[in-house]
């Protein structure tokens, strides 16, 4: 928090994710004489994050990412199910892959585990003297989360 690039503050995203971490990055926060004055929850609801978690897709050696509906590699054409054979890198023509936790098998825990530790920290900081917490509709155009 002490370095030239987070004079004006910085962000955290996805830490803290349980109540715990939240706690210790107050106390962190607390010996600098800093706190938490803003906290964002980017409201999206459980079938759209579906959607948009399990159509990712990414070459591993390069990073980059493909979606199936907003941003299909060329080898894909949108029918049948998306998977190593019909999901190449369109740079190289390499097999594309899947992270073990983006298919709807994987999911559903994922989304629990967040409801269950993630959601109970915006009580926290609602909570807190100085901060304020405010929930963004994410479920619209960057364009539009972003002026939100």
């Amino acid at each position: 928090t002490k370095a030239a690039d987070c004079a004006k503050g910085f962000i955290l995203d996805g830490f803290p994710r349980t109540l715990a971490q939240a706690k210790a990055l107050d106390e962190m926060l607390e010996q600098s004489n800093e706190a938490v004055k803003t906290v964002l929850e980017l409201n999206v609801p459980d079938d759209v994050l579906t959607e948009r978690i399990c159509g990712r897709w990414i070459h591993k050696a390069s990073g980059r990412s493909y979606h199936v509906k907003f941003s299909p590699p060329k080898s894909y054409n949108g029918s049948g199910e998306p998977v190593m054979e019909n999901m190449k890198d369109d740079e190289t023509g390499e097999p594309l892959m899947q992270r073990p936790d983006d298919t709807k098998d994987a999911l559903p825990k994922r989304l629990e585990a967040y409801h269950a530790e993630t959601e109970p920290i915006l009580g926290h900081y609602k909570g807190c003297i100085g901060c304020k917490v405010s929930q963004v509709n994410a479920n619209q155009s960057p364009a539009a989360v972003w002026k939100d």
